[in-house]
């Protein structure tokens, strides 16, 4: 072969293969472009979806802002309402305030009032004294003032701070008040002190029994086997009332025939007295009736025998009666008789009367 054949052959392989990379080429160009047309569709696509939701959310956004300026005006409303009620609302506060501050300077008026009265509760005469006040109330807002007495004396002089009179025996009532002790034991820091000071007001209520039972329990002058001790403040009963070391000074009370009372079981005692001193009436009541119920069976046995006798005399009258009607009747019925026979004998048998001639 020659060199021109084969320059021949590498031109025409060289043409071939430009060819072929132009129809290569051409056929990428193609594929990019139908590619690019593709991808160009797409963002078209997501373009106008972009769009879309842009504008939804635009419209989203204006719907939202339209709501916060509702909410906005609302709430600027409500605020305004708010703070008109807030403005009343502080100036009820404010006059409660004053009412409180009133009440505030009242209460301390009150205990100072009451540290005054601790002050005059402390001279144990003045105790007394309002203590027997306490119990002279108490007895006239439940019993009939016949029922009971005051300052009652015996026959030997002693004086009893007040009697109840149940029957025809009387119930004596002693007011105590042993509250130094008792307050010393509450107010004690040290606990030696306050088993001192117990020890010391068990003692005094002790020696209060003992003296109640030696000097105002008298059967002999006409009191029942029993005695009250009134203790007017219920914290002193409840403490009287409680278990100590020894037992409660209540049982060992009334193992004497002394029943300490507060004024709650005073009050019970005197109601359940009331009852049965309306029992008593009742019984009276029933013993007058029974009395005049007697009087009136003697009465009546007076009255019946000269009952009797007229209602004898009125049976004998009646039946005298009956037997006069009977014999009124009998002729009666004779005189009836006759003069129906008469009277048939005139029209059977009449005279002829001569005339009359008048004289001359």
């Amino acid at each position: 072969m020659s060199s021109s054949a084969a320059l021949a052959l590498i031109a025409v392989a060289l043409v071939t293969a430009i060819a072929a990379l132009l129809v290569l080429a051409r056929a990428r160009q193609s594929a990019r472009l139908d590619q690019l047309l593709a991808e160009t569709a797409r963002a078209r696509e997501a373009s106008e979806s972009v769009d879309r939701r842009f504008d939804e959310f635009r419209r989203s956004v204006e719907e939202r802002v339209r709501g916060v300026e509702r909410s906005l005006s609302e709430g600027q409303k409500g605020l305004t309402e708010h703070l008109g009620e807030s403005g009343k609302l502080m100036k009820d506060v404010g006059e409660q305030m004053g009412r409180v501050f009133e009440a505030s300077q009242k209460i301390e008026q009150l205990a100072g009032n009451v540290t005054r009265l601790e002050d005059l509760l402390k001279p144990p005469k003045l105790r007394g004294t309002l203590g027997e006040t306490f119990l002279e109330q108490a007895l006239a807002q439940v019993l009939p003032a016949s029922c009971w007495k005051m300052q009652y004396r015996f026959p030997d002089g002693v004086t009893v701070d007040a009697a109840v009179f149940v029957g025809e025996r009387c119930v004596s009532v002693d007011s105590k008040f042993p509250l130094d002790n008792y307050r010393r034991a509450h107010e004690a820091a040290d606990e030696s002190e306050r088993k001192k000071a117990l020890r010391d007001f068990q003692g005094d209520v002790r020696r209060h029994v003992e003296a109640i039972r030696a000097k105002y329990i008298r059967p002999e002058c006409g009191t029942y086997d029993f005695a009250l001790m009134y203790v007017p403040a219920e914290a002193v009963y409840c403490e009287l009332a409680g278990d100590g070391e020894e037992g409660a000074l209540a049982d060992y009370a009334i193992e004497r025939r002394v029943v300490p009372v507060s004024p709650r079981l005073l009050y019970a005692y005197l109601a359940t007295v009331a009852m049965g001193l309306r029992g008593l009436e009742l019984q009276e009541s029933a013993r007058d009736v029974q009395e005049k119920l007697a009087d009136l069976t003697r009465l009546w046995e007076r009255v019946e025998n000269p009952f009797e006798k007229v209602g004898a005399h009125l049976s004998n009258a009646q039946k005298q009666y009956e037997e006069a009607t009977r014999a009124v009747g009998r002729f009666g019925a004779r005189l009836e008789g006759i003069a129906e026979g008469a009277a048939e004998r005139l029209e059977t048998e009449t005279p002829d009367l001569p005339s009359l001639v008048p004289p001359t």
